[in-house]
């Protein structure tokens, strides 16, 4: 069985990745290990796969049979050439885990445009709980098999703990982006002496999550 992955071949770039990983910062957990091609240089404390048809290639290592988005551990650092299909999903999920501080990725491009560039509910989320830096754009070629879509090296420091009541706040603003902040603030219950804005959710963008918590009289954030 295989699960929608596209495995990196280009060992230029696998030793990109490795470069941003942090060695004093453990347990280190890769994700989707694959053929081995990034665990070899990698060698992490832990190497998550759930396709059995892989075993064989990723059995010297301390290998876990699981779904990435039900992590065995709850501490350290996530690096990982991530499964396309599950981003959203592992996203959601790696937010409720305030030890793991660090996340070096490589994500579908067209993905972090939209978190960086697109007010929506994930993309509030992900720039409320952490700082995200850009690094290298990854063409399909150094895939094996090629993807239809160029990928991006991005890596992800926590900032933020985990916050149920903001993110059912942040849940609820990311359903009416083009309603006005005053009816926002009726429908999803929120502070309702705070000074109406006539603006809109989809007039800031993901980065800006802060001011808008707080036009929204979320002030501890």
């Amino acid at each position: 069985m295989r699960i929608g992955q596209h495995f990196l071949v280009n060992e230029g770039i696998i030793k990109k990745i490795v470069s941003y990983v942090d060695f004093g910062l453990r347990p280190i957990i890769e994700i989707g290990g694959g053929k081995g091609g990034l665990t070899s240089f990698l060698n992490p404390d832990i190497v998550i796969e759930l396709d059995l048809g892989l075993i064989n290639y990723l059995k010297k290592y301390n290998l876990v049979i699981s779904d990435a988005r039900y992590l065995p551990t709850n501490r350290g650092q996530i690096v990982s050439s991530l499964p396309f299909y599950i981003t959203s999903d592992f996203m959601k999920e790696i937010i409720k885990l305030d030890n793991i501080t660090k996340l070096v990725l490589v994500l579908q491009k067209d993905f972090i445009d939209k978190v960086l560039s697109i007010p929506t509910t994930i993309s509030f989320l992900l720039n409320y709980y952490y700082t995200i830096e850009l690094r290298e754009v990854i063409p399909p070629i150094y895939f094996r098999p090629k993807p239809r879509v160029f990928s991006q090296i991005v890596i992800f420091q926590r900032v933020r703990k985990y916050n149920s009541t903001i993110n059912a706040i942040i849940e609820c603003i990311g359903k009416y982006r083009n309603k006005d902040l005053s009816r926002v603030i009726k429908i999803c219950d929120l502070n309702k002496n705070c000074k109406a804005v006539k603006r809109k959710v989809r007039d800031f963008k993901p980065w800006q999550i802060i001011e808008l918590l707080n036009l929204l009289g979320i002030e501890s954030v």
